[in-house]
């Protein structure tokens, strides 16, 4: 008798341990994966987004009117059309892409700044200088970590 009661629970146990199996998989499926672009909430900042997540940041950043946001937008189109293009280019050197794609974002901003107002101007020289010290700062510890540990 005894016998009998342990394999009922082992038969009870293992097709509960394949009903939730069977339940996991099926909602794991009907997820809807990432289309093409999507990048989840990994990466916060702006770069790897279009021009329209672009312009609402700025939008956000410095109060943009709308006839502000209608010039803006075209040049962020622009800007992106050509940091995608560099992406693919595999002639140049890692080197060389990092200082086009400084150069493409400096003319960006500099076709963008003249539509601005002297305020939205300052905010905006605020936020590239804390940007750039970041960067300084983000180089100069990955400089540290790679360079060769002496014991």
């Amino acid at each position: 008798m005894g016998g009998r009661r342990q394999r009922t629970k082992f038969v009870l146990f293992t097709l509960a341990m394949l009903a939730i199996l069977l339940l996991a998989f099926r909602i794991a499926s009907s997820a809807p994966l990432p289309q093409a672009g999507e990048h989840g909430n990994w990466h916060k900042g702006a770069r790897g987004h279009g021009p329209e997540q672009q312009l609402a940041w700025l939008s956000d950043k410095l109060k943009l009117t709308d006839d502000q946001k209608s010039q803006i937008k075209p040049i962020l189109e622009d800007e992106h059309k050509q940091v995608a293009a560099l992406r693919e280019d595999s002639s140049m050197s890692r080197e060389q892409k990092r200082a086009k794609f400084r150069e493409v974002h400096t003319s960006t901003f500099d076709k963008i700044r003249p539509i601005l107002t002297e305020q939205q101007q300052a905010t905006l020289q605020q936020i590239q200088t804390r940007r750039e010290e970041r960067m300084k700062a983000r180089r100069q510890k990955e400089g540290e970590s790679s360079a060769p540990q002496n014991p």
